[in-house]
């Protein structure tokens, strides 16, 4: 039973080097810089000797590299959220979006492997760890919105004015996250998150520069916009200075 736990641990300690090895070369050179034998290298095996821990070769690598920035960035969204009273559903939406948005600058590599362009490193892997993040980033803004729907109804399509097609997948939305809202409700949620994503992409990606050298803003109207639209106007508080 000893041999058996010192080898888990061994194998525990080796998985961890290799995920850190792994996300060092992701967030200094991309993940299009990402092979084994450059993994290999900086843990001092071999590339075959990766296989031992990581079956699935270089995509599970980049998986589990994956799940751990998501486990760091949803730790910081919820708690930029849990950063103001329960009552307070604007700022529990916004800062969070603020948070990413800080993140997302600072950490380009890392959004571009959750929200870029897929990458062939991840291969096959890529559209599972979008599900596994998507389902994460739900569950962070999804509460908030379920809470607000009980607490304050906003304005929301009825399910007879929906397009079939679009009321079947927000009903498929909401049993693959748990996000418990009607159709019309989650269809302001997403439309708010396909809004901010947009926004972020765009200035993360340059599509602005040289044009706006000060994008926040153009970022802050929107999110008045958003929860303005939610009859939250009234709670919106700005960024400190």
């Amino acid at each position: 039973m000893a041999a058996s736990g010192r080898r888990e641990r061994l194998r525990a300690q080796m998985s961890a080097e290799v995920r850190s090895a792994a996300r060092h070369i992701i967030t200094h050179q991309g993940v299009d810089a990402l092979t084994l034998a450059e993994i290999a290298r900086r843990v001092e095996v071999t590339p075959a000797a990766l296989y031992h821990h990581f079956k699935g070769g270089l995509p599970e690598i980049v998986y589990r590299v994956s799940e751990d920035i998501v486990d760091d960035l949803v730790y910081e969204l919820q708690s930029a959220a849990d950063s103001h009273p329960a009552d307070n559903f604007a700022m529990r939406m916004i800062e969070p979006v603020r948070a990413l948005r800080s993140w997302a600058i600072t950490h380009q590599p890392e959004f571009n492997l959750l929200f870029g362009t897929p990458s062939a490193a991840a291969g096959d892997a890529h559209g599972e760890l979008t599900s596994a993040w998507v389902r994460r980033l739900a569950a962070v803004w999804g509460s908030i919105f379920v809470q607000l729907w009980m607490e304050r109804r906003f304005p929301v399509l009825a399910e007879d004015e929906m397009d079939p097609r679009l009321r079947q997948q927000m009903l498929d939305y909401r049993e693959d996250t748990g996000v418990d809202l009607p159709p019309g409700a989650m269809v302001v949620m997403l439309s708010c998150w396909r809004s901010l994503y947009g926004q972020i992409a765009l200035e993360v990606f340059g599509h602005f520069a040289p044009l706006f050298s000060d994008q926040e803003p153009m970022f802050e109207l929107l999110m008045q916009e958003l929860v303005r639209g939610m009859g939250l106007e009234d709670q919106y508080e700005p960024p400190p200075r």
